[in-house]
């Protein structure tokens, strides 16, 4: 894999490939870290501010609005200023919303500085994948991606886990003081990240006008019916994350560890996809496996959360469906982020706020009434959309190569 000449930076000798690899998926493992390390105390936080699931719920569905918005704002302004300093200015809102979480006196307390923390995580989420589009094309961007996503799925396996053994000597503000160590951690490291967007090739209007980049980008079509397409499966994914604490715990009656574990062998599944996905030659082709597969799977693990099924057959329906959701996640994102050229950071920041939002819209709702009929209805109505649109996609794809 060879990394595209800069005229203005050496990058390929500043920055070797696995400096690269290993920053920007440490980097963009923050909405993992944010979102999961958390999950195995929801049912505490739910008893420790005397509230409901539902709002315990918000905490995490306002991070995902956070990381939505914020991708939207630090997105257009790195193409417009180069990479490096919106991303310290995210760090930096990071570290200090962890701080609020830490002392926050109530549920909605908790809620706001949740709302800071997934805005300040937005600006390294976004700017990886910026990164990564600046310096790779075509099949050697799905590749790295895909290597992106397969480190990062480190993430979700050990972020349920630590959380877990935290608690055995903490409680849930310990896992947030481990947030901010992280956070400094990674900080640190990508103080080293060359500038991958030189001038030349930054946007020459006033800062105020970057905003104006979403217009070409949303009307791409094709663009973004590769990113409607990538949201919904993502929800199913969110929908599970939302909802597997009280599943596993309160309905299945598993202790915080053994959830963990049933977490972290499902990231596992997520993490090969991603590895499959990158080793097939036609990525459309998987592509339409992959969503059909994802469909039939979710539907399946539907069906048995709403006969209230073994907790055996219902991992296994999981499992699948997440080993499918994973092999969707990088074909998607490398097909959308190819069809622009011009704003690749603003495209990546429409591209990531609509998965968060769609995250952060489908949480609460399979916290709604029965939770287990209402992930089930969740996930299963969300890969019914992922499957229209996939038909959808190849209708315009034909219809533009004709």
């Amino acid at each position: 894999m060879k990394v595209k000449k800069q005229n203005t930076n050496d990058l390929q000798s500043k920055n070797s490939k696995l400096y690269l690899l290993v920053t920007l998926s440490a980097m963009t493992a923050f909405a993992p870290l944010v979102t999961d390390m958390y999950l195995p105390c929801l049912p505490a936080l739910t008893a420790y501010f005397d509230t409901s699931a539902s709002l315990v719920q918000l905490t995490i569905s306002t991070s995902m609005l956070g990381i939505a918005v914020g991708q939207l704002l630090f997105g257009p302004v790195s193409d417009k200023t180069g990479r490096r300093r919106p991303l310290f200015a995210s760090f930096i809102l990071y570290l200090l919303s962890t701080v609020g979480c830490f002392f926050a006196q109530n549920i909605y307390l908790l809620i706001g500085f949740r709302l800071l923390q997934g805005f300040g995580a937005a600006g390294s989420i976004v700017i990886s994948r910026s990164v990564a589009t600046d310096l790779f094309k075509g099949r050697d961007l799905l590749a790295f991606l895909a290597l992106i996503a397969a480190v990062q799925g480190i993430a979700p396996i050990v972020a349920p886990v630590a959380g877990g053994v935290l608690l055995l000597f903490t409680n849930w503000k310990g896992i947030f003081f481990f947030l901010g160590f992280l956070g400094l951690v990674v900080f640190g490291a990508s103080a080293y990240l060359e500038e991958s967007h030189p001038p030349h090739k930054r946007a020459r209007v006033p800062v105020i006008h970057v905003f104006k980049f979403f217009i070409p980008v949303v009307k791409n079509r094709l663009l973004m019916l590769y990113i409607a397409l990538l949201s919904f499966s993502t929800a199913i994914m969110f929908a599970y994350i939302a909802s597997s604490p009280f599943i596993f715990q309160e309905h299945y009656g598993v202790s915080p560890i053994a959830y963990s574990i049933f977490f972290a062998v499902n990231a596992l599944a997520l993490m090969v996809g991603n590895i499959l996905s990158a080793k097939l030659k036609n990525p459309r082709r998987t592509l339409k496996c992959s969503v059909v597969g994802l469909f039939v799977c979710s539907v399946w693990t539907g069906v048995l959360l709403l006969a209230d099924a073994s907790i055996v057959y219902f991992c296994l329906a999981l499992f699948l469906s997440l080993l499918f959701a994973g092999a969707t996640f990088p074909i998607s994102t490398n097909l959308a982020l190819d069809l622009e050229e011009n704003y690749k950071g603003t495209a990546s920041a429409v591209l990531g706020a609509s998965t968060f939002l769609a995250g952060g819209i489908v949480m609460p709702l399979s916290g709604l009434g029965n939770i287990l009929h209402s992930t089930a209805y969740t996930m299963t109505g969300s890969a019914l959309l992922a499957l229209l649109l996939l038909f959808v996609i190849h209708k315009t794809d034909k219809t533009q190569h004709s």
